[in-house]
């Protein structure tokens, strides 16, 4: 129940990097999304988020925690370092890492859905296909990805059997 946690779950939830999370504000959540802008993203590309339910409740909890701009600030208000998360992991003997649970995500989207290559790629803000199928493509697949992601978070708050 601190910030870092609260990071690392909503890097979870999204499939984020961790440096977008770390730089997340609150101006950049609203109508039931995240707006990454294009200096945001590792592509160079806006992008709008899912947010389930889950990763909406971690945004209204940040709001009672947080002064700043920032849903995850560090303790000097600044952005959380860019180890924050990988320590905490470490110190709670957890063997992945925040980058790994993107690869997690993906193989799970790969093995339990029935989402298509693009929806599930997208989901990790990667852009598919060549240039001229770019430029063709002009949906982000928002929802599809919302249905994609809704069905992570509840795959990540089921109890193990």
């Amino acid at each position: 129940d601190n910030t870092t946690a609260c990071a690392l779950r909503f890097l979870m939830l999204t499939a984020a990097r961790s440096s977008e999370v770390r730089f997340a504000t609150f101006g950049e959540v609203r109508d039931g999304a995240w707006h990454l802008s294009e200096d945001r993203t590792k592509t160079g590309k806006s992008m709008r988020v899912p947010l389930s339910d889950e990763a909406l409740r971690i945004v209204e909890k940040a709001k009672t925690r947080s002064k700043a701009e920032l849903l995850f600030p560090s303790p000097n208000g600044g952005a959380l370092s860019e180890n924050a998360m990988s320590l905490f992991m470490k110190r709670a003997k957890m063997t992945a890492r925040p980058h790994g649970l993107r690869a997690t995500f993906r193989t799970w989207a790969e093995h339990e859905t029935d989402a298509d290559w693009e929806t599930k790629e997208r989901a990790l803000g990667h852009t598919g296909g060549n240039k001229v199928a770019r430029a063709y493509q002009r949906s982000d697949s928002f929802t599809k990805r919302r249905k994609l992601l809704d069905a992570w978070s509840k795959y990540l708050s089921e109890e193990p059997n």
